[in-house]
């Protein structure tokens, strides 16, 4: 399985969640007999939202929590993802020409989210909450999985399996924990908070796995890789610094919900919209799909890295800047902006030519930058439509 393979299959489960959603949301509108909300009682409904939300924020020890969290999981998912073939080809003598498709395979446990996000919005656990107790046991396993990594030295048969659960678990904790990101966070930090302090942080855990692990796994080996993975993996526990709000009548999901939801033609743009930086990771320099291009537009493997985290330091900058500006001169306009921009960039990066390494170290800053703006400003609009 090729990446191309992996990205189909990933879109089309999408797809398929969506068509299903859709078909059922309108066999739901057309039996409840539901109605819209007017204008008024929308109004209503979002006043009483936010002042609840309002009053229960607090900034410094929530958004340290969220740094803590997206922290950990950029440097987990960077260390785990891009060293893993160096496990595999080292420890277990994979041959090096069957590694790609291996982790094709083992990465779309990363790629498809929708399942828990359905889990930790529909099945809450009672007494306990719907996102941090979810958030907790996921985290729980993913630090014995990495203990069993770091310890046991595992084959292939346990390895890949164990690899695959990781990453799924992974998949888990960033949808409960976007969720409750979204719970608790008043519309006006939407840019700072969702799109600066956690896509920022995400950036800086992203750089320091590029930076640190290689040089860990040469001069330690992976036993110590993975155990300082897990250290990092701990960061996860940041959740229970946050006070998860309780499961009102408003935030409780219902059919009547449900069928409103998905059969809102908005929410398909947003779908729209949110796939491209799903997919822009195909094409970023540290998730590596583009590794052998980046090979032979620089002429030195070595240099991916220096890209890589020249790419994820502007994106910290970028993140934190954007979700500041954002905030200020409105979600939906800085993401019209920073949109195009960001296609132009992608369309660079792909069509680079041979040899043009400035070129390629000029984009990866730029498009870092971009990338900050891109997401502060699209993930504060889908903050503001929850």
């Amino acid at each position: 399985m090729n990446k191309i393979q992996m990205m189909l299959i990933s879109v089309s489960t999408i797809v398929l969640f969506y068509a299903i959603s859709y078909l059922l949301a309108r066999y739901w509108k057309k039996s409840l007999k539901v109605r819209e909300l007017t204008a008024e009682e929308a109004l209503e409904k979002k006043t009483k939202l936010i002042q609840e939300l309002e009053e229960n924020w607090r900034p410094l020890r929530y958004n340290f929590a969220y740094a803590l969290q997206y922290l950990g999981q950029g440097f987990v998912r960077m260390a785990f993802v891009f060293f893993l073939p160096l496990y595999l080809a080292k420890e277990l003598g994979y041959p090096e020409a069957t590694i790609p498709a291996l982790i094709a395979v083992i990465m779309l446990a990363w790629a498809i989210k929708w399942p828990w996000g359905i889990l930790t919005d529909c099945v809450p656990i009672n007494g306990f909450g719907r996102r941090k107790p979810y958030i907790i046991i996921f985290n729980i396993v993913s630090i014995v999985i990495l203990a069993i990594f770091a310890i046991a030295h595992p084959g292939a048969e346990v390895m890949i399996p164990l690899s695959i659960l990781f990453l799924a678990l992974l998949a888990g904790i960033d949808a409960a924990y976007d969720g409750l990101l979204i719970d608790i966070t008043p519309p006006d930090s939407h840019g700072l908070t969702i799109g600066g302090v956690a896509w920022g942080f995400k950036a800086v855990g992203e750089l320091i796995g590029a930076l640190v692990i290689g040089t860990v796994i040469s001069l330690y080996g992976f036993s110590t890789a993975f155990s300082i993975t897990l250290i990092f993996q701990l960061f996860t526990f940041s959740c229970l610094l946050i006070h998860e709000p309780s499961l009102t009548l408003e935030r409780r999901p219902t059919k009547e919900g449900f069928a409103l939801l998905f059969t809102e033609k908005y929410l398909w743009l947003t779908f729209l919209a949110i796939s491209l930086p799903s997919y822009i990771a195909f094409f970023s320099p540290t998730a590596g799909a583009l590794g052998f291009v980046l090979k032979k537009i620089v002429g030195a493997a070595g240099l991916i890295g220096q890209i890589g985290a020249i790419n994820r330091g502007a994106v910290i900058i970028g993140s934190l800047l954007g979700g500041f500006i954002a905030d200020r001169i409105g979600h939906k306009k800085t993401y019209l902006i920073a949109a195009p921009l960001m296609g132009l960039c992608i369309g660079m990066w792909v069509f680079a030519a041979p040899g043009t390494i400035n070129l390629v170290f000029i984009l990866a800053t730029v498009m870092g930058i971009i990338e900050g703006f891109y997401i502060s400003g699209l993930f504060a609009i889908l903050g503001d439509m929850c």
